[in-house]
C-alpha cells in the first residue's frame, strides 16, 4: 500500500485475524458519500488520509484530477499550495479564419499532437508564445480562445499571478497528473516581472523544473520593457508575435457577427471602411455606443479616435492632488488701518 495515497481503504480484521489487506482502489475519480447533500461534500470528513505508517488524519472529498477549467495558484496560510478555479467572464469569442490569431490557434492544436516526436529527439514537449501589441488589439482574445479550446477538450489552464507559486504548484500537478496537457498564461508579463522579479520566471521558462507537455503564453503592451534574456533566447519564447489592429476582413467578420442587420441594409461596407485602424476594444465600444446606447456612428468613431490619441497627465491640473470642485481663490489680505481698531 502506498502510504501517500489519499483515499486508500483497508479492510477490517476478520474472525481468523488475517493481516490488514489493502482493497483495490475504486475507479470513481471522486470519493464521496452518495447520501451526503452537495453542500456538505467539500469539507465533510468522509475518509482517512494515511500520513505515515500507523498515523491517520481525517480528510474530505478527493479527486484524481482537476476538473477541466482555468485556475490560479496561491499558498495557504500554512504555506501549502492551493489551486483556485477562475471564472472566465469574457465577451463572445470569434474565430477569424486565415487571420494571424487563427493561425496561432491552429499551430497550437498541431503542437499537442507532437509529443512523441519531441521525446524521440530528447526534448521537453513545451512551447512558448509572446504576444505583443497596443492595448485592445486582441491579445487577450487570442489567449482566451486558446484557454477555451483547452478547457473544452477536458484540460486545464493556469494563470500566473506569482512565478514562485506557479512553479511549486505545477511541480505537484505533474506528480499527480504527469501526462495532462497544460497551458500557463502570463498576462502583462512585464507587470509580473516588475512585481516579482524574473529569476523564478526564467527558471520556469528554461524548463529547469522539467515540466513537460506545456505551452506558455505571455502578453505585453510594452515589449521594450522586457529584458533581452526574456525575448532573445529561444526555448523561452519560441514565437514572438505582434498582434496589430484588426484587418478589414476581421472587422467585417466581427461586425457581421455583432450586427447581422448591417449586411441586410447595405451598411456593412461603410462601417468596415469607417473603422479602419480601430482596435477590437474600440470596435466593441462602437457597437455598444451605437446599437445599445443609440449614439450616432460618425460621432462615436470621432470620439474613439480622440480617446486613442489622448495621454492624460496630472500635469494638466493647476494644483496636483486637489480633488472635487475647484477651490475659490483666497482674496489678498488688506493691511490693517486705524479704521479697523474697534473703539
Amino acid at each position: 500500500m502506498d502510504l501517500n495515497d489519499f483515499g486508500t481503504e483497508c479492510s477490517h480484521n476478520d474472525n481468523n485475524n488475517n493481516h490488514h489487506a489493502a482493497k483495490p482502489r475504486q475507479e470513481n475519480p471522486v470519493y464521496e458519500r452518495e447520501d451526503a447533500p452537495e453542500s456538505e461534500l467539500v469539507n465533510r470528513p468522509i475518509q482517512w488520509k494515511v500520513v505515515q505508517a500507523g498515523i491517520f488524519e481525517v480528510c474530505g472529498t478527493t479527486a484524481r484530477q482537476l476538473p477541466s477549467g482555468a485556475y490560479s495558484v496561491t499558498l495557504s496560510q500554512y504555506g501549502e499550495v492551493q489551486i483556485h478555479q477562475r471564472d472566465l467572464q469574457v465577451d463572445d469569442l470569434i474565430d477569424f479564419a486565415d487571420s494571424l490569431p487563427g493561425k496561432i490557434l491552429e499551430e497550437i492544436q498541431t503542437f499537442w499532437t507532437l509529443g512523441e516526436t519531441f521525446q524521440r529527439y530528447g526534448y521537453l514537449h513545451r512551447r512558448g508564445y509572446l504576444l505583443y501589441g497596443p492595448q485592445g488589439s486582441g491579445k487577450s482574445s487570442v489567449v482566451h480562445q486558446v484557454v477555451h479550446r483547452v478547457v473544452a477538450k477536458g484540460q486545464v489552464a493556469i494563470f500566473c499571478d506569482h512565478p514562485g507559486f506557479l512553479t511549486r504548484g505545477m511541480e505537484l500537478f505533474r506528480k499527480i497528473e504527469p501526462h495532462r496537457p497544460l497551458v500557463c498564461v502570463f498576462e502583462d508579463i512585464d507587470a509580473i516581472i516588475e512585481m516579482h522579479g524574473d529569476s523564478e520566471l526564467l527558471a520556469w521558462l528554461d524548463g529547469s523544473h522539467q515540466i513537460n507537455k506545456v505551452i506558455n503564453i505571455a502578453t505585453t503592451n510594452y515589449p521594450e520593457r522586457l529584458d533581452r534574456r526574456i525575448v532573445s533566447r529561444p526555448r523561452r519564447f519560441d514565437r514572438i508575435i505582434k498582434i496589430e489592429s484588426p484587418t478589414a476582413s476581421m472587422r467585417r467578420t466581427y461586425l457581421e457577427r455583432k450586427l447581422p442587420d448591417l449586411a441586410k441594409t447595405g451598411e456593412l461596407q461603410r462601417w468596415v471602411e469607417l473603422t479602419e485602424g480601430l482596435s477590437f476594444a474600440a470596435l466593441a465600444e462602437l457597437v455598444i455606443s451605437v446599437a445599445c446606447l443609440g449614439n450616432r456612428l460618425e460621432e462615436t468613431i470621432t470620439l474613439l479616435r480622440t480617446l486613442e490619441d489622448q495621454h492624460p497627465s496630472s500635469r494638466e491640473f493647476d494644483k496636483p492632488g486637489a480633488m472635487g470642485f475647484a477651490l475659490r481663490p483666497t482674496p489678498p489680505k488688506r493691511r490693517r488701518s486705524e479704521e479697523d481698531i474697534p473703539f
